[in-house]
């Protein structure tokens, strides 16, 4: 069968991650970070993308880009092979440098676009990195909030536009909705089938536009969106963790499946916040605190021993 493929289609927006491999750092020295951003800067040149946002971290990267021509997959291929390279060499690495290929999540700009720049330039906070926005050199908060020049290639008139009509008032419109966001829960809380962060009428239009493909070359979850239902989960998240079925809404008997379940009952089965913590006795606040620990770590592959064997219910 062949590898499937990523939907593109002009116009799109998408949210970009890659993460590296096992405990490697994608960036261990100010110079990495200069050489990607530089690859960067040339992809988005030679494939007239929009990028609305990024974030470099230590282990994994964020981006937020627009695809005028319908061209995500070979730009970023050409990123992160050439990175690859050059990170070889320069550190003597042997072995991939990134864990499987690039994630991407396409957004519906007009509902969405805004408040997953502010999560990607939140990431550093999240992840205790530093303890305010500003503080991160490696992200796009700073040129948007006009406390830096801005990177030739990085695109910001669409955000500030729609966060403030007048000049004079738009940085601080980004940084006053930049530190709203700290208390929101994660926008990955609204996705759909894995792949899409938009409504109805945007489902329907992604739909429309992938019919022309063959069916094996397009993710089941993307054909099929269905969602698994609460007994589905958990029933595997008990049968992969080795834990009673009983006992995986205890959080205090076993700490990582509850984390695992209540993940899934909200990502997977899409339950309503108040009911996922009435099932498991805990607090909404709780539930949301659980579920941006999870996606900060890399997702529920990431974030425990049998992870992967969950990532077929997303």
């Amino acid at each position: 069968m062949s590898r499937p493929l990523r939907i593109e289609y002009p116009g799109a927006v998408y949210h970009v991650t890659a993460r590296a491999n096992g405990r490697q750092q994608l960036f261990t020295h100010i110079d990495d970070g200069s050489y990607f951003i530089e690859l960067l800067a040339r992809e988005i040149a030679q494939h007239k993308w929009l990028c609305h946002a990024y974030c470099l971290l230590e282990d994994h990267y964020h981006l937020v880009i627009e695809t005028p021509e319908a061209n995500l997959g070979r730009g970023m291929g050409r990123l992160n092979m050439a990175y690859s390279q050059w990170f070889g060499r320069e550190h003597d690495l042997r072995g991939h440098l990134f864990h499987g290929r690039y994630k991407s999540i396409i957004l519906q700009k007009e509902r969405h676009l805004l408040e997953v720049c502010r999560h990607v330039v939140l990431n550093p906070v999240r992840v205790q990195a530093v303890n305010r926005a500003d503080h991160w050199k490696w992200s796009s908060y700073r040129p948007l909030a006009f406390e830096e020049p801005e990177p030739e290639w990085l695109h910001r008139d669409w955000l500030l536009q729609h966060l403030a009509s007048d000049n004079s008032d738009r940085s601080a419109a980004w940084r006053d909705y930049v530190e709203e966001g700290m208390n929101i829960p994660s926008p990955w809380e609204k996705l759909r089938a894995g792949h899409y962060l938009g409504d109805e009428a945007f489902l329907r239009d992604i739909t429309d536009r992938i019919r022309h493909l063959p069916l094996d070359q397009i993710p089941a979850k993307i054909t099929n969106p269905a969602r698994p239902t609460a007994e589905k989960v958990l029933q595997t998240v008990a049968a992969v963790s080795g834990t009673s079925q009983d006992l995986l809404l205890d959080r205090k008997a076993a700490a990582d499946a509850f984390q695992a379940t209540v993940y899934l009952l909200r990502r997977a089965s899409n339950l309503p916040l108040r009911e996922v913590a009435e099932l498991a006795d805990v607090s909404q606040g709780r539930i949301s605190q659980i579920q941006r620990k999870i996606e900060d770590n890399g997702g529920i592959s990431a974030s425990f021993p049998w992870g992967n064997e969950l990532t077929s219910l997303l």
